[in-house]
């Protein structure tokens, strides 16, 4: 018998419909990366269940972007060995607990895991992102970039882990916002946080999930992308209607700057569609 509803000024009753289920956010995923004026590839990224749907809705989306830290030990094998380890960890994830303690939680793996290799001598930054029931979760440490391009806007998610950063957060909680005394900052863009760094103690990560909406898009990068192309640039990308038309663009950008000492560039890049 269908549902009623009576009406009280009609003795009559009425039929309810019942409110159409609203679909489920699906993802259309690209990814774009080449050496720059490097000797080697020292980027490395991964994407996990973007081909199976059933693990993808169970399981959720997962993908990072690791950049190895050049002129140190091996950055390469940080970068690798820390995209490894963050693979084991979102495969062993539990999913009815904390995802956001858990991503800091394998964060804090994998510089183990480099630190153990490398002796503290080279690393690795990480953006790392798991989408899971219409909501974005990140863990980021180091100086690569996670955007969210939302109804024209660009939107940096992440804090850089950089001498510069934390000697403007430092004046900031002590009253002072004058930005300007920093400019001369020697070693401005030293990292102060990165996997595989003896006593690494801090992460930046998100603890209440960003709820994702249809034509959202998420971009995970290497400084390389997001250090040399700037805001306009990188919008203009991302308002392209298909992803991989948006890589494309971005990596010609990137190779257009024609930077004499052009770092590795990597991004993955998520086009939420329902």
């Amino acid at each position: 018998m269908p549902d009623t509803m009576q009406n009280a000024n009609e003795g009559a009753y009425l039929a309810l419909t019942p409110r159409p289920k609203e679909r489920l956010l699906s993802y259309k995923i690209g990814n774009l990366q080449g050496i720059g004026s490097r000797a080697r590839q020292e980027d490395s990224f991964t994407v996990m269940n973007s081909m199976d749907v059933t693990a993808m809705k169970e399981k959720g989306l997962f993908f990072s972007v690791c950049d190895g830290m050049g002129g140190m030990k091996d950055g390469k094998l940080a970068s690798e060995t820390a995209i490894a380890s963050l693979r084991q960890s979102f495969t062993e994830m539990d999913r009815s607990g904390s995802i956001p303690a858990q991503l800091v939680e394998s964060a804090y793996t994998a510089s183990s895991k480099v630190e153990a290799l490398i002796g503290g001598d080279g690393g690795s930054t990480l953006i790392e992102c798991v989408l899971f029931e219409g909501k974005l979760y990140y863990c980021c440490v180091g100086d690569s970039f996670l955007f969210l391009y939302r109804n024209n806007e660009l939107i940096m998610l992440n804090s850089e882990h950089t001498l510069l950063h934390d000697r403007e957060i430092e004046a900031i909680q002590d009253g002072d916002v004058n930005p300007l005394q920093f400019q001369n900052l020697p070693e401005a863009t030293a990292l102060t946080g990165f996997l595989g760094m003896i006593g690494l103690d801090k992460t930046d990560s998100n603890v209440i999930p960003i709820n994702l909406h249809n034509g959202d898009i998420i971009m995970a990068c290497s400084d390389g992308v997001g250090g040399v192309l700037s805001e306009e640039e990188i919008k203009e990308s991302l308002e392209l209607s298909d992803v991989n038309h948006m890589c494309s663009d971005l990596e010609q950008k990137v190779i257009a700057h024609h930077r004499p000492h052009q770092d590795n560039f990597t991004a993955v890049v998520v086009q939420c569609i329902r």
